[in-house]
């Protein structure tokens, strides 16, 4: 396909397209704010937002479906590899700097809000992996839908975004204890995980656009 941000749809559009990638993390709000199940929120949510998203594809040319679906490729493979750089750069910094707070508690945690307690370690976590990296390529997904040309800076705004959000709810949900070196991991990971969704993005782009070019 060609220059996929000529036949993108308006901006108003895409930005309705973009309630189904977040439904994960919105439900997480839900649950943190409400105590509405994980799981439950995200069902609810993403067929709300499916929804509407069918409706609004519907809506499309066939061209500006294709440039979607072919952003849609592209946000995802950006935002699983920036989902990688986000973890490498939280548990180096926490190696590096030999710092007391567990930059991956948070995982298990999130495993015990799907399976429940009683499982083994190995099984929580890997629930907990399972959403935490679909977070990651979805909201990257979201990315891509809304900036019609992908750059590092936007990526690491999106991230700077993405981290407020976690600063304002985590360290109460969480009780964190060690809530200097949560925020300065925090901030550094999304930071890196932002700036590598931009770069992948803006490469794919450019790729998808040249004669031949595919996601």
């Amino acid at each position: 396909m060609g220059d996929t941000s000529l036949s993108l749809p308006q901006l108003r559009r895409r930005v309705l397209l973009i309630g189904l990638p977040f439904a994960g993390g919105a439900a997480l709000v839900l649950h943190i704010l409400a105590d509405i199940s994980l799981p439950l929120g995200i069902l609810g949510l993403a067929a709300l937002a499916g929804s509407v998203a069918a409706y609004v594809l519907s809506r499309m040319s066939v061209a500006q479906r294709g440039a979607v679906y072919q952003r849609a490729r592209i946000g995802a493979v950006a935002g699983v590899i920036g989902t990688v750089a986000y973890d490498l750069a939280r548990y180096g910094t926490v190696a590096l700097f030999q710092m007391s707070f567990r930059p991956f508690h948070v995982i298990s945690i999130f495993g015990e809000l799907f399976i429940g307690a009683g499982h083994s370690a190995a099984a929580t976590f890997a629930a907990g992996l399972l959403y935490h990296l679909s977070n990651g390529t979805f909201f990257g997904l979201a990315y891509t839908l809304v900036f019609r040309q992908p750059r590092w800076w936007t990526g690491a705004l999106w991230g700077i975004g993405l981290e407020l959000s976690m600063a304002t709810l985590y360290p109460r949900w969480l009780a964190v204890q060690q809530l200097n070196e949560f925020l300065e991991v925090s901030a550094l990971g999304h930071v890196v995980y932002g700036a590598t969704l931009g770069l992948v993005a803006a490469a794919g782009v450019r790729r998808a656009a040249m004669p031949g070019g595919s996601a």
